[in-house]
């Protein structure tokens, strides 16, 4: 079983369907679109996803030194991270 990591899922078929009444019927919130009953993609409107994006910047840059001041380890999804943050800022241009 796929944990959900938001309270609105819809099917891909309704998204298919009518993508636009899903992003109205969200009202701002995330929306799991959901592929065989697995999360297939996050739906995010573009208010959600730059206070995410800042979020990520602001926990970047947060993150404490180790013991002996070098920065801390990477992540699994540190290039993941680094690579939404470049793309962010290049789309503000």
């Amino acid at each position: 079983m796929q944990n959900l990591l938001v309270d609105r899922a819809v099917s891909m078929s309704q998204f298919k369907k009518n993508p636009a009444a899903v992003l109205r019927q969200a009202e701002g919130r995330p929306v799991a679109v959901l592929n065989h009953n697995r999360v297939g993609f996050y739906l995010l409107e573009p208010p959600l996803l730059e206070a995410v994006l800042e979020e990520l910047r602001r926990l970047r840059h947060a993150a404490p030194p180790d013991a002996e001041g070098a920065p801390p380890e990477a992540t699994p999804h540190r290039q993941l991270i680094e690579t939404l943050l470049s793309q962010a800022k290049a789309a503000r241009g």
